[in-house]
């Protein structure tokens, strides 16, 4: 059985390396798809996880300086980038917030923020 990725392009190659069973559900629309999976963490407050994945909420840090990213425990207090040793921030920001939109930044200011970045990275 093949799972994962499969659709009528790739189906006759699988057949000739031996498949016999094909799981072609993401391949079934007719718009372009995002194929992804997503693990169960923790429930009710108590970390959960397969065999060989780490349990548990987690937060994402930028650091500011380097752009080097950390994904750490939930609990865990902000780290220095172990990178540079530079400030690092939390990378995922909410959107809502009780039930309202949260403020954005400006178009200027998200403009700033890009242009300040692409200083720090070599294209």
């Amino acid at each position: 059985v093949v799972s994962g990725g499969v659709d009528d392009t790739n189906i006759k190659e699988l057949s000739e390396a031996g498949a016999d069973a094909f799981g072609v559900g993401t391949s079934i629309t007719n718009a372009p798809v995002l194929d992804l999976a997503m693990d169960i963490v923790e429930i009710e407050g108590k970390p959960v996880a397969k065999r060989g994945k780490l349990g548990g909420r987690k937060r994402v840090w930028r650091c500011e300086a380097c752009l080097g990213m950390l994904v750490l425990p939930h609990a865990e207090s902000q780290p220095s980038c172990p990178r540079c040793g530079g400030r690092m921030e939390e990378s995922l920001k909410p959107l809502v917030l009780g039930g309202k939109p949260c403020k954005l930044p400006s178009v200027d200011e998200i403009r700033e923020r890009v242009l300040s970045q692409l200083e720090k990275v070599s294209i």
